[in-house]
């Protein structure tokens, strides 16, 4: 395993560099079989786009998303969401369920209804955990149901096989 160092600027300008080793803990928390990956060069990128009202999970998810080759939109309500897939149809949709006006469900109810939208597969992203909003999300046509902290090995998973899908699905054509 490699070292990180850091440079620590004191108030008289005088500097310190440590050299950081990375902890035991952590590299221990990661299992067996866990994995991040990107996409690699030539591959089936997806178009994602990812719904959440509070800016700063919509952009750490999008980052993440895209570091992991795919080619990301955000929309921070369901009206913005749905202008851009007017104009831009994506592969998947990562959907924050408690938004104001338009929540997650009705916005995955009205894609459902346009059949250009019958393929997107749609991925609930809520705190949500009860029985009751996993109904909810299997009657508006929700593909997936991912709690919030989301497992990222299972996000990874679900895009990795869309990817492949959708690959094999348009070698076909």
């Amino acid at each position: 395993m490699s070292s990180i160092s850091r440079e620590t600027i004191g108030v008289d300008g005088s500097s310190v560099v440590e050299l950081l080793e990375p902890s035991g803990d952590v590299v221990e928390a990661r299992r067996i079989g866990d994995f991040i990956a990107c996409v690699q060069d030539g591959a089936w990128m997806l178009r994602v786009l990812v719904i959440d009202d509070i800016h700063n999970c919509a952009d750490s998810l999008s980052t993440l998303v895209r570091l992991w080759g795919h080619d990301v939109q955000t929309a921070y309500n369901s009206a913005s969401a749905l202008e851009m897939m007017g104009s831009r149809q994506p592969d998947v949709a990562l959907v924050e369920l408690a938004m104001p006006n338009m929540d997650g469900i009705q916005l995955a109810r009205r894609l459902r209804q346009q059949m250009r939208f019958n393929h997107t597969l749609l991925i609930a992203v809520t705190g949500y955990a009860d029985q009751a909003h996993r109904l909810l999300c299997d009657e508006a046509g929700f593909d997936h149901y991912l709690f919030k902290p989301i497992e990222l090995t299972d996000l990874e998973n679900l895009l990795l096989s869309e990817r492949y899908r959708l690959a094999r699905f348009s070698r076909k054509e």
